[in-house]
Formats: C-alpha cells, structure tokens, sequence
C-alpha cells in the first residue's frame, strides 16, 4: 500500500484517498458533534495530597468516589489541580505546532524509517493492504527510562524541544504518583498496588504527538480508529481550541470537551486488567475537522514489559473471581492482536480459557477411575474429516540403533575422534542418544521413579492441591487446551521450573512423599552437570569455539521438568499418550520408566521403539540445536504410544536459554557448501509457536533450502501425497472486462457473466488493458 503525505494532501485541498475511507465499523458511524460526554467529570487531584492547601479528608472521599465512579463506567476523567503550570502547556502545545510546521524535509531527519521501528515521525504502520489509515501523523519518542530515549530522533527545532519535554513529563510522572495512590485508595488497596509495576525504574512512558490537518470528508475519515489503549494510563493534553476525542460510552459515542488546562486521564487494557475488570479500558476514537488542524499530545504509561501483571489479589474474591490471566509485555501482545482484527484484552480473558480448559479438565486417572469410555477429544482423527486415525501396532516398530555413549569418556580431555564421530552421528541422524555413567547411581534413579509413582499414586484429591492455574504451565493437570478442536494426550503430568532457582514456584512441589523436594533439587543440580557436558561435546564435535552452546545456556539458563504418568488405555489403536512433535529446546534429557516402553522417534517415514536400557539416560536435541548447527544436527519428532494393560511413568528436563536470547546459526557453520539455512529468530517467539503446537516455515527456514521432514503432509502415521498439479483440470473461470464494468452503459449480459461467475465459481479474472482511470 502506497504512503501518502496526509499533510500535503490537505494542503491541497485534495480528496482523502480511497485507503483513508471508514468503509465500516462495528462501533458505528461517524459523527462529529455527537452530545457531549456528562459521564467524563472533572476532578480536582490536590485534594488527594494532604499537603495541598485545599485537603480536607472530606474532599478527599468526595473525590475519591467520583474517581471510582470515573474509572468504573467511562474510564477516563479530566485532571484538574495537577500542578503544572499553564504556561509550560502551552509551551508543550507550542513546540508540536512548531514541530509540525517545518518543510516535510526537515520533519522527515526523525522519520521513524531510520531505526525501524515505532518511534520517529510517520503516520500510520502499513501491516495489512486492506488496512484503513488514519487521517495524522504522529511524532512518537520513549522518554522514561532515561537510558531507552532515541535522542537522534527527539526535533533540535523548536531549539528547547528536549528539555520541554523532559521537563513536562518529570511532572506529569510526580502527577501519577498521586493518581495512582488514589486509585488504589478508591479500590481500599495499598497505596503502592498500581505504583510499583506503573512508576518503576524501568516502567515505560512514551510520548505521542499528533498532527491532524483539516480534512475535506469528515464525514468518511477518521484521525485516530476506535481502539483501546494498550498502557496502564494514558494522559491526554488537548487542542486548546479544536475538539476531535470521542469516547464510547454505553454504545454510544459522546465529544470529551476541552477543559482549559486540564489533562484527560484514560484507563488502558493494563489497568482493566490489574483492577480485575473493575476499572474500564475505554474505546475512543479522534473525528477530523473540515476546516481546522488539530494537534494533542499524549503520554502512555505501562509497566516494565519484563514485569507480569494481573489482577491484584485483593480484588479477587468469591463474588468477584479472577477475570484475566497474568501476562508479560502485554504490548506486543496488544500489537499482535491489532495485525489480526482482535481486541487484545478479550484474548486475556479467564471465561474464553476456562471453558476450553474444562474440556480436559478431568485427569485420565479420573476418567479411568469412573468406569468411562474413552473421551472423543481423546480420539485421534484426520484434522478435516473427523474421522479417527487408527495408531498402528506398537509392537510392530522396530527397535532404534540409536548408540548407547559413555558420559565419562565424553567428559575425558583424552576423548577419541572415533568416539566424537560416533556422538555427531547419533545427532546426524536420529538427534538423540542414550548415555550411561553420567554419575547418578542406580538407586539414586530407582528413588526418581518412586517419587514420581507416589505422587501418582496418591488421591485425586491430594494430587489436586497442587493443581496448575489455568493460566499457568507450572503444577499438576494434563493438556493445555486451546480449543475445542484439539486432541487431548492419555497422561496426566506434573511440571516444575527448577532452574533458575528464582523460577521455582515451591507450592507446587508436592508434600507427599515427603522426600520429594529434596530427591528433585538433587536430581535436577545433576542434570545440570549431564547438560553442560553434553554442550560442551557438541562445540568439539562440530569444531566450533570453546563454550558456544554453553555460553548461550548461561547462568541463568531454564531447566523444566515433567513428571509423565500414562494409564493404561483400552484404546490404545486409536489414542496416543503424546502427540508427534519435536522440543522447542536446546536438549531434553529423559528418564524412562524401568520396564514399560512406550516413546518412539520418526526417522524417514517410520516410527521407531526407544529401547529401554536400565540406569541410561535417553537425550534427545531440540529445535535450537538444530537451528544453531545450520540443521547438521537433527531435532526429532517423537511421541508416545499408549499401553492397554500397564502404566508407564517418566521425567523429561527441558533445557533452553533465557527467553530474551535470539538465536541463529553458528557462523562457522555457514559456507559456500553449506549455505544457512534459518534466520535469526527470538526465543520468545519459537516458545509461543511450539505452545500452539505448530511451527512457521517462514519464520525459521530460509527460502529457497530443503524442506525439513517434519514439515511434510502425513495423516498421523501414513504418507499422503500431494496430487499432481498438472493432472488437474484449467478453470473455466471468466475473464471479465473491468472497462465494461465500470462504464456507466454497463449491459445486462456484462452484469449477468459477473454474477454467474460469483455465484458458481466465487472468483474471475480481470482485464484492465483499457481502462482509463
């Protein structure tokens, strides 16, 4: 979609382009001066400083309810008492409009387009061709934490732009902290409830100002689209003359009026989110003017996008119960769901998640202790046609020869080539190995599985008390579910952070037995040693830099693991204890039960049985591995089949980096010879596609390379192949001349081909060679 100059276009006095029309809208038309808002108060915040010389605990509660009231139903308020002076907002006022006054040229040395991202002069981010663009540009710059700010990008005209700015939003922080002690007081919280995650060191304000030039159909185009704001509070200094804010209240949109030094103070999706709902994020929208510019400038405050937030516990009660999860970097989030059409807050919220999770609410030891059939979510079934899947015989796999290696001798310094050759192989072509004397004894892993078959094995009642939340991966419960589409596993799992140990969430760490706690804590200190080993034999055998793979685990890298219980299943042809998938890890360290096979790993077009080999160690490498190795080493898919008369248990360690890592390949591993195959990928990304279970070849694979195997299209267990594309039949399709179509003596038989070409084949082609436009 071609950038127009929204500036010069209204200069002109030309007509918005066709990508500027509000085409529709579900929250209806576009008025200019619909009634003005009675539900947007003004309030006086001095009177929550004692120190003001206005205070009196009666005008205080007096404000204090009309705040509550404010933030419970329109969401915003218009702050008056704020103790910033009137001239320097006019200073601020003045230094947007001198802004935005300088030639084009002179705007455009803080375009946005020198970084790359949000911040710099620009107007609307192109993310879709049939996007609707606002009718503004904007100027947006990060001023808190001081050491995020862009400076190269804040305007040296007008020449006191920078210590404007700072000064204004010093202020407006002093303002929040005020407004955000009374907003706790308003909810009987503590006065820090809102203020530690909002007014923190690293907690983000960035400001936007925007231009929005005269606009000859305003009755068609908007200057902002109806949207919520993503920040925890938004302040808003207005024009000081031209009225352009309008808020949905009640499903009906009212002008916010301008008040004479005041600053509209709006709720963002954080805030709805920490008041649990009680506060109100509102949507609003800016109209455009026929004949006047209009200019505002807004600050966002949100919270350290490293930070969790959710609802306050004390506003969570019998009456009132949790209505959100807790989320991190709830901005990119909020971005996300824009580029989909969603309101990002409606994706966070319990009732969407809770009732998909009551679809496998039951654990399959509930299940089999009813007496019931096997659920049909449980049921493997060709994704279209619903049909169910038959799992082939388990039996009938063949045994892998995947080498059995000997950590000790892995570990020597006097390790041979043979035997790196041999460890290089077994990740070449199956990306896994058993190892043995990797210093754990055998009864120290005879104590591992009993823990797990006493946890297990105790009531479904004591196992509950350490059930996992719906909104948390840590604790006891089997699938996350997604949705009402998706195939449940035949176990019930019991899965902790161990690593770093700040991740520990200790009330999930089962009582009973009551060795538990200290068996896991020494377990994982030696997984931790079994781990760095085997990274730093994957550095020798691919002859790279000492440490590489370990110095990307780091200090703080993660280890989770999940203890897997699999009851017995009467049908276990038709379901499956894990699906086929590969980790998103660097390597994932399993501990099998001692006698009851059951996981099995997919090598060219067939499943193979992991043998059981007693007091080994089966690892297997993850997508980061092989990314990291340019795909030298091979992440395998695996799963798990299902028993009929035993129960199996076993531990799987999952070992990654910190999640703000990026990852690529080595650059010793890309040459002429082997050209790279991934690009550079976040972790946090890579984490949220393996969540949903489902990889984008765009986002990892580089055009152009071979097609890794876990990509090609199979029904489960049965090669499908794709037909043909020659063999298939041309279309009969139409082709349609657009000059006809769009000449005002268009015949009745022009009319008729397109519409029997809409109704039979949905789709025709179009000549546009003589058009005129």
């Amino acid at each position: 979609m071609a950038m127009t100059n929204v500036q010069e276009m209204s200069m002109n006095g030309e007509q918005p382009p066709a990508e500027y029309i509000v085409k529709e809208s579900r929250f209806g038309s576009i008025d200019s001066s619909p009634p003005l808002a009675d539900e947007i108060p003004i309030i006086d915040i001095s009177l929550f400083s004692p120190s003001s010389p206005q205070y009196s605990e009666q005008a205080e509660n007096h404000e204090l309810q009309k705040l509550r009231s404010a933030l419970s139903s329109a969401g915003c308020f218009q702050a008056t008492g704020h103790g910033i002076s009137d001239s320097l907002l006019d200073q601020v006022r003045e230094a947007a409009k001198q802004f935005f006054a300088l030639p084009v040229e002179e705007k455009e040395k803080y375009s946005r387009t020198i970084d790359g991202g949000f911040e710099g002069y620009g107007n609307d981010v192109i993310v879709s061709d049939k996007q609707v663009l606002d009718w503004s540009y904007r100027l947006i710059l990060r001023v808190f934490p001081q050491d995020q700010r862009k400076l190269h990008l804040w305007p040296q005209i007008p020449n006191d732009f920078g210590e404007m700015l700072h000064e204004y939003t010093t202020k407006i922080k002093l303002m929040m902290g005020l407004v955000f002690k009374a907003m706790a007081k308003s909810l009987n919280l503590e006065e820090k409830s809102f203020a530690t995650q909002l007014l923190g060191d690293q907690s983000l304000m960035q400001a936007r100002f925007n231009f929005y030039p005269p606009c000859s159909r305003s009755d068609l185009v908007l200057g902002v689209k109806p949207h919520t704001d993503r920040s925890g509070v938004t302040c808003l200094l207005q024009d000081k003359d031209v009225e352009g804010l309008q808020v949905l209240i009640d499903g009906k949109w009212v002008r916010v009026p301008i008040v004479p030094h005041a600053i509209v103070l709006n709720l963002g999706d954080q805030m709805q989110i920490m008041s649990n709902g009680i506060y109100k994020s509102p949507m609003h929208r800016v109209v455009t003017n026929g004949e006047s510019m209009r200019l505002s400038v807004a600050l966002f405050n949100e919270p350290d996008p490293e930070t969790e937030i959710g609802p306050v516990e004390d506003l969570i009660d019998e009456t009132r119960p949790r209505l959100y999860k807790n989320v991190k970097n709830y901005g990119r989030i909020n971005y996300e769901c824009y580029q989909r059409g969603e309101i990002a807050l409606e994706t966070l919220k319990l009732q969407n998640l809770v009732k998909m999770e009551l679809l496998g609410s039951k654990t399959v030891q509930e299940v089999l202790i009813q007496g019931e059939q096997v659920p049909d979510t449980y049921i493997r079934k060709v994704e279209d046609g619903g049909v169910p899947v038959p799992v082939p015989d388990a039996s009938a796999a063949q045994l892998m020869d995947v080498p059995i290696i000997d950590l000790a001798l892995l570990a020597a310094s006097s390790i041979t080539v043979d035997e790196l050759e041999e460890f290089r192989s077994a990740l070449a072509t199956w990306g896994c190995f058993q190892v043995i004397n990797h210093s754990m004894s055998p009864e120290f892993l005879d104590e591992v599985r009993e823990i797990t078959k006493q946890f297990f094995a105790l009531p479904v009642a004591d196992k509950k008390k350490y059930l996992r939340q719906v909104n948390d991966i840590q604790g006891y419960g089997n699938d996350m579910v997604f949705s009402e589409q998706q195939t449940l596993d035949w176990s019930d799992r019991l899965y902790l952070s161990v690593y770093p140990q700040d991740n520990r969430k200790l009330k999930f760490w089962p009582k009973n037995p009551d060795s538990f706690s200290r068996t896991l804590d020494q377990y994982a200190m030696e997984l931790q040693v079994v781990t760095k080993t085997i990274l730093k034999v994957m550095t020798r055998s691919l002859d790279l830099e000492d440490n590489c793979f370990s110095d990307l685990y780091g200090e703080q890298g993660k280890m989770n693991i999940r203890f897997n219980f699999y009851p017995p299943c009467p049908r276990p042809d038709l379901v499956l204890g894990l699906k086929p998938h590969s980790d998103g890890t660097l390597i994932t360290l399993v501990l099998q039960d001692k006698e009851v096979e059951g996981l099995q790993f997919l090598k060219g077009d067939h499943w193979f049985r992991a043998p059981i080999v007693p007091d080994a160690l089966l690892i297997n490498i993850g997508d980061l591995v092989e990314i990291l190795s340019n795909g030298i080493f091979k992440s395998p898919v695996h799963k798990v089949v299902t028993n009929p008369n035993k129960e199996r248990i076993s531990l799987a360690a999952f070992c990654m980096p910190e999640s703000h890592k990026e990852i690529e390949p080595f650059e010793r591993l890309v040459d002429e010879s082997r050209p790279r195959l991934y690009k550079k990928l976040k972790l946090q990304k890579l984490a949220k596609m393996e969540l949903l279970g489902s990889k984008t070849v765009q986002e990892v694979l580089i055009q152009g390379e071979q097609v890794p195997e876990k990509y090609i299209h199979k029904v489960e267990d049965g090669g499908v192949q794709v037909p043909d594309a020659s063999a298939a039949q041309l279309m009969d399709v139409p082709v349609i001349d657009l000059a006809l179509l769009a000449a005002s003596s268009i015949s009745a038989d022009e009319l008729e081909k397109l519409r029997s070409a809409l109704s039979t084949w949905g789709c025709f082609q179009v000549s546009t060679k003589q058009l005129v436009l």
